[in-house]
């Protein structure tokens, strides 16, 4: 598992970039897990620290993955941000198109975790126009 080394969007296998918005990420290698099999990267939890919390940005696993790739990735994240004392996590999954991310929600609730099924996850760029601008 990489965590805290270098690691630049080349060293993420296409299958785990796919569809993603990577224009609005600078990865910081201290934030992000990666679980491997057979020497190669077949999943990744990419995250960010908020206020004591940490926002879970991304879970994406290739397809074809050992079935304990997500638990593997979880529990790894998890012990890390109890190690470096943060509070607890939060996420925005698509709990209706994406298994993988109805599959990390029914982990962190077997884990105690709450879900809030009334939320709209917003996001955009700060180099937009943006209201009152010309």
């Amino acid at each position: 598992m990489i965590t805290g080394e270098m690691l630049g969007l080349s060293d993420i296998p296409e299958a785990l970039r796919e569809g993603e918005n990577w224009e609005y990420l600078t990865l910081d290698p201290h934030w992000v897990w990666t679980v491997e099999d057979a020497g190669k990267m077949v999943g990744i939890l990419i995250a960010g620290p908020c206020h004591g919390l940490v926002f879970i940005w991304r879970v994406k696993v290739v397809a074809g993955a050992p079935r304990w790739t997500l638990g593997k990735l979880f529990r790894n994240f998890i012990r890390d941000l109890r190690k470096r004392g943060c509070l607890g996590y939060m996420a925005c999954l698509n709990l209706v198109d994406q298994p993988r991310e109805l599959a990390i929600a029914r982990i962190a609730l077997r884990a105690g975790a709450s879900i809030t099924p009334t939320t709209a996850i917003v996001y955009g760029s700060v180099s937009a126009k943006h209201v009152g601008e010309k």
